[in-house]
C-alpha cells in the first residue's frame, strides 16, 4: 500500500479525527472573541483539567507560525491545557474553565521571565509561588555573552568593508595559533558555552589568544561563570530558608557587579535578572526546573519534523492531543 493512502486512510478511518471533527467534540474547548470588530476563534485543542497538578510549568510553543501556550504537569508530563494564544485575558478565560479547587491545589508554577506568565500565574494559581527556570536564565546569560563576542567580530567585518569601499588593502595577520581576527571570533562561538575545564587543548589555546586580544569577553566570560555556579549546591546538602537569603544576598552582590561592570550587554541582563531576583531564587525551595516542559516542546517538534510540517493543522492538533493528554 502507498504511503499516502495509508496515511489518508489513517486520517480519515483509524484515528478517529472525522468523527470526532463531525460530532463537534475535538473543536468543543475552542474560545470565540471579538477583535477588531469581528468574531475570531481561538484553537484550544487540549482544556483536560485531570492533569492539573502540585507542580505545573507554562510555556510557548511555535507551530506552523502560531504560538500557542502550553501548561503542563511536571510530574506526569501531560498537558493541561494548549491554546493558540498568549493574551493573558484569553487565557485567564480558559483557565477559569478549570475547577477552582483544583486551580488551589497548584503548589508551584515554573516558567519563563515573561511578564504575561507572571500576572497569569497569579491570577490563576493564586497558592503557588512561580520559579523563573534556571535553564532560560542561563540561555539569556549566554545569549548576552555571545552578544559580546559578536559585536567584535561586527567591528572587525566593519573595518574589513571599508577598507574594500577605499580600495585599500585590509591586512588580515596571522594570531599566535594561525588564525585571523575573523576566524578567532567565528570560531571562538563554541568555547564561551563551555566551562574552562571542559575545553579541549585547540580551544584552551584558542581561549587564550582571544582573551588577550579582547580582555572585555574575558570579563563577561568570568561574570557568566559566576551566575552560572550560583545555582549549585553542594550535593546532599539540605537548602533552608537561610540557604535561600544567603543565596539571594550572593545573586544581588553579583548582579551588581555586572551594572557596574561597564559592559552594556552584561549591564542588560543584569537589569533583566534584578526584576525577577526573587522567584529565581525560588529555584533553591526545591531546585525545580522547566527541563520536562522543554523535553515536551522537543518532543512536540520531532513530531513535526517526523510527520514532514503540520499540513493538516486540525489533524496535527488531534494528534497532538491523543499522544500527550
Amino acid at each position: 500500500m502507498r504511503a499516502k493512502r495509508l496515511h489518508r486512510w489513517y486520517q480519515q478511518v483509524l484515528s478517529g479525527f472525522t468523527e470526532s471533527v463531525k460530532d463537534g467534540t475535538f473543536h468543543q474547548h475552542n474560545l470565540r472573541v471579538r477583535h477588531r470588530g469581528k468574531v475570531k476563534e481561538i484553537a484550544v485543542p487540549i482544556l483536560e483539567p485531570k492533569h492539573l497538578g502540585p507542580q505545573m510549568a507554562i510555556d510557548e510553543k511555535t507551530i506552523q507560525g502560531t504560538n500557542y501556550t502550553i501548561l503542563s504537569n511536571r510530574q506526569t508530563n501531560k498537558i493541561a491545557l494548549m491554546a493558540a494564544t498568549l493574551k493573558t485575558n484569553e487565557l485567564m478565560t480558559l483557565m477559569n474553565r478549570f475547577d477552582t479547587k483544583q486551580r488551589m491545589a497548584v503548589r508551584s508554577l515554573s516558567r519563563d521571565m515573561a511578564l504575561h506568565y507572571d500576572w497569569l500565574g497569579r491570577e490563576a494559581f493564586m497558592n503557588a509561588y512561580h520559579v523563573i527556570d534556571k535553564f532560560h536564565v542561563v540561555r539569556h546569560v549566554l545569549e548576552q555573552l555571545q552578544a559580546v563576542r559578536i559585536r567584535y567580530r561586527q567591528i572587525a567585518l566593519a573595518r574589513r568593508r571599508e577598507a574594500q569601499q577605499r580600495k585599500t588593502k585590509y591586512s588580515e595577520k596571522l594570531l599566535s595559533n594561525g588564525e585571523t581576527v575573523l576566524q578567532l571570533l567565528a570560531r571562538s562561538r563554541g568555547l564561551l558555552f563551555l566551562y574552562p575545564e571542559q575545553w579541549s587543548e585547540e580551544q584552551k589555546e584558542r581561549a587564550g589568544v582571544l582573551f588577550k586580544r579582547y580582555p572585555e569577553i574575558q570579563r563577561a566570560y568570568a561574570l557568566v561563570l559566576r551566575i552560572r555556579k550560583w545555582f549549585s549546591v553542594p550535593k546532599g546538602s539540605v537548602i533552608s530558608s537561610e540557604t535561600r537569603r544567603r543565596k539571594q544576598q550572593q545573586l544581588t552582590t553579583l548582579l551588581e557587579e555586572l551594572l557596574q561592570s561597564g559592559i552594556d550587554e552584561m549591564r542588560n541582563i543584569a537589569a533583566q535578572l534584578k526584576r525577577h531576583i526573587g522567584r529565581i531564587t525560588n529555584y533553591f525551595i526545591a531546585r525545580e526546573t522547566n527541563a520536562k516542559a522543554e523535553a515536551l516542546n522537543r518532543n512536540i517538534q520531532r513530531f513535526i519534523h517526523m510527520n514532514y510540517g503540520a499540513r493538516n493543522i486540525d489533524f496535527f492538533l488531534y494528534r497532538i492531543k491523543i499522544y500527550f493528554s
